[in-house]
């Protein structure tokens, strides 16, 4: 697959003028809120952004709506504050990491919190997809360790947003917890990313993108095609580039707006 494209629309990005600190925070805070709510929302989650910020960020409790919902918005947002600071300080991944994050998504939340961050001991299937089977429990460690390998000695050849891309598809196919395995999934992807100085990237839960994205993933199990969600994965980044290039734009606009005022 050609990324050309996105190297250049990356490229573009770096060459305007840095955000204030504020204005880089508050982009983090939205992108925070915003896969915290489309990350949950994938899985089946009721509450909407505004609702999932309200918990966030005030502690918020939403009338009505159940309490292993809120517990989940809370613990996915402490994971992906440990994500985040992870990928700035470009630490490498490694089992204990991947464990952590899932322990961090599912602490409170899941119907036995003792089983948050171990590998499950039960057998999985994806609910309702046929030609799709997760790893039996007894090869989990084996194709955990498979998948650190590929990670710290092939993945650095790979592309950033392939290894992202690959990254989420190899770990769903393992499916190695009892809970929380695509929330684990999207914030590998999110780490991916950031690491390697890409935007946060979620992945909208509306009806349509939510169904090409589950039916991308389960078909790149099922065939062992990877390249389809690959290139699916390439676009969401290349439109959070886009976008973020038209914020650093206005911003550059506002910018000599500002200094013309002061000059005349």
């Amino acid at each position: 697959m050609d990324f050309r494209e996105l190297d250049a629309l990356k490229c573009n990005m770096e060459q305007f003028p840095p955000l204030t600190k504020g204005q880089f925070e508050a982009i983090k805070r939205e992108k925070k809120i915003e896969h915290v709510w489309s990350s949950n929302a994938l899985e089946g989650g009721t509450l909407d952004k505004y609702e999932t910020a309200a918990i966030l960020e005030i502690g918020a409790t939403i009338h009505a709506t159940p309490v292993k919902e809120i517990l989940e918005t809370l613990d996915l947002g402490k994971a992906f504050d440990f994500v985040y600071e992870l990928a700035l300080g470009q630490v490498p991944l490694n089992e204990e990491i991947i464990q952590k994050i899932n322990q961090l998504v599912t602490i409170k939340s899941a119907d036995k919190v003792e089983l948050a961050g171990m590998y499950r001991l039960n057998a999985a299937y994806p609910y309702g997809v046929v030609g799709v089977h997760y790893t039996d429990p007894y090869l989990i460690r084996q194709e955990m360790a498979n998948l650190i390998y590929w990670a710290q000695e092939i993945a650095p050849t790979l592309h950033p947003v392939e290894y992202a891309a690959l990254l989420h598809q190899k770990f769903v196919s393992i499916h190695p917890f009892t809970d929380g395995n695509g929330r684990t999934a999207r914030l590998l992807m999110e780490f991916a990313l950031t690491s390697n100085g890409f935007p946060i990237t979620n992945i909208q839960p509306d009806k349509k993108t939510r169904q090409i994205y589950m039916e991308t993933l389960a078909n790149t199990q099922r065939t062992g095609d990877t390249e389809p969600f690959v290139a699916l994965v390439a676009n969401y980044v290349k439109e959070e580039l886009e976008m973020r290039i038209r914020i650093l734009e206005l911003n550059e606009k506002n910018i000599r707006e500002a200094k013309s005022k002061t000059t005349s």
